[in-house]
């Protein structure tokens, strides 16, 4: 949506309505049975670093290869939606409108071709590094850097990289 423009003039009208008369009391009665609480297993939505795997990723083993780069980064794994469809990652890390929205300082795209759905969940994103074999995916035209390879060639070379020089 488009953001309104503040009018310092506009007078608005505060209207308080007696709920009561619209619906009965009755409605409101509410029995707990039981609460759950579990604590979040991880932490995409502040994390500073997201790497993320599409169905370009091709296999549940191949997305086991991100979560070794996310911990040589110190960041958080997530997903476009055609990779969680496709049971490689637990639903839980799907970035997009039918998922999370992150905003992290850099995120790294592992074979997303750049749905607009997955693309509203990350496109405020501060640095953007796309990893695709197609040159034309739709991603590529947001990513401040693309590297045009497949996974399997990319991501061993990252992963072996910052294991020799992250101190």
């Amino acid at each position: 949506m488009k953001k309104e423009i503040v009018d310092p003039n506009y007078k608005g009208e505060v209207i308080k309505h007696d709920v009561a008369k619209y619906v009965p009391e009755t409605e409101y009665v509410v029995k707990v049975l039981e609460r759950h609480v579990e604590k979040a297993k991880h932490n995409l939505k502040g994390a500073p670093i997201v790497v993320a795997g599409g169905y370009g990723m091709g296999s549940k083993e191949n997305f086991d290869l991100l979560f070794e780069l996310a911990k040589e980064l110190h960041a958080e794994v997530g997903a476009s939606r055609a990779a969680v469809d496709a049971g490689f990652v637990d639903h839980d890390r799907q970035i997009g409108q039918t998922g999370v929205t992150v905003r992290p300082k850099v995120y790294i795209a592992f074979g997303i071709s750049g749905q607009i759905q997955h693309l509203a969940g990350m496109q405020d994103s501060g640095i953007i590094i796309s990893v695709n074999s197609d040159p034309e995916a739709p991603i590529n035209a947001i990513a401040d850097y693309v590297i045009n390879g497949t996974v399997e060639e990319v991501l061993p070379k990252m992963i072996k990289y910052y294991k020799a020089n992250n101190k």
